[in-house]
């Protein structure tokens, strides 16, 4: 960890980079977002001083020492210090491509280390579960109640509890219900309580999270990994959308014939009340 060494090495740094890495582990939030020149300002030095304290610290220069200490705090950074992150991002870049640039860079890293077997398997469960219980709070909600749209198509038991009856929803659920918490850095405590809850009552569990790091995926049985950004004080829930997609289109794989029945029954419906508008 970059901001430990620079407290173990503190009494050994020459006098000026001292200077500088006292500043920063006292003043962490703003450290993190200022230029060189404007460190070496804050701290009574010089930005050739801060230069020289990243090389010392076995850095390039001074961008490859920022993009590590902010890479090690990204997902405890308060809303106002990611906001702050992203506005020394952006620079010269137009608003929307700022925003799509980060999320092509984080999808990449995805379409790589994505595991079909771990959405195939969710996919299993809640296609035998008696009922399905999606717990996603703030703004994972939206995602919740996205995946209950297109599951309750073909299945009857679908919920997403509100927050405060989370306990109520889960002691009520039958044995053979599947809980699946959804949630993404910074990780709700409540998310997590839910699976805890659901194993102690010998519910099956899932994640739907962003690594094998998050609290989620060391509680649930099942986990299904996806990246989520932030963009400025937003979480982007971009590439989780894309990972339901991908669960809730195995789902269908799945129900094969009945699914299938099902759309064209739907169809009717829909049809019938005039749904949709003619173009």
């Amino acid at each position: 960890m970059i901001w430990n060494r620079l407290g173990l090495e503190l009494k050994t740094l020459p006098r000026a980079q001292k200077k500088v890495a006292a500043y920063m582990l006292e003043n962490p939030s703003e450290a993190l977002f200022m230029t060189s020149q404007q460190l070496g300002e804050s701290s009574g030095t010089s930005e050739a001083t801060v230069v020289r304290l990243a090389v010392t610290l076995g850095f390039d220069g001074f961008p490859e020492f920022k993009e590590a200490l902010q890479g090690e705090v990204k997902d405890q950074l308060s809303t106002f210090g990611r906001l702050q992150e992203h506005r020394a991002k952006v620079g010269a870049q137009s608003l929307l491509s700022g925003v799509i640039s980060q999320e092509i860079d984080a999808a990449a890293s995805c379409l790589t280390e994505s595991n079909d077997e771990e959405i195939k398997e969710l996919a299993s469960r809640i296609c035998g579960s008696n009922g399905v219980y999606l717990i996603g709070l703030r703004s994972t909600r939206s995602l919740a109640l996205y995946m209950q749209y297109y599951l309750s198509w073909f299945l009857p038991n679908i919920y997403v509890p509100q927050n405060d009856s989370l306990e109520s929803y889960l002691v009520s659920a039958s044995k053979d219900s599947l809980v699946i918490g959804i949630s993404f850095p910074r990780y709700t405590r409540r998310t997590l309580d839910s699976i805890l809850i659901a194993n102690r009552m010998n519910l099956r569990t899932a994640a739907i999270t962003d690594s094998e790091n998050s609290p989620l995926a060391k509680a649930a049985s099942i986990v299904v990994k996806a990246p989520c950004i932030h963009v400025a004080h937003i979480d982007s829930l971009m590439i989780p959308f894309g990972m339901a997609n991908a669960i809730l289109i195995e789902v269908t794989n799945q129900l094969g014939p009945k699914a299938l029945s099902r759309l064209n029954e739907l169809e009717d419906v829909w049809a019938a009340g005039s749904v949709y508008c003619k173009p």
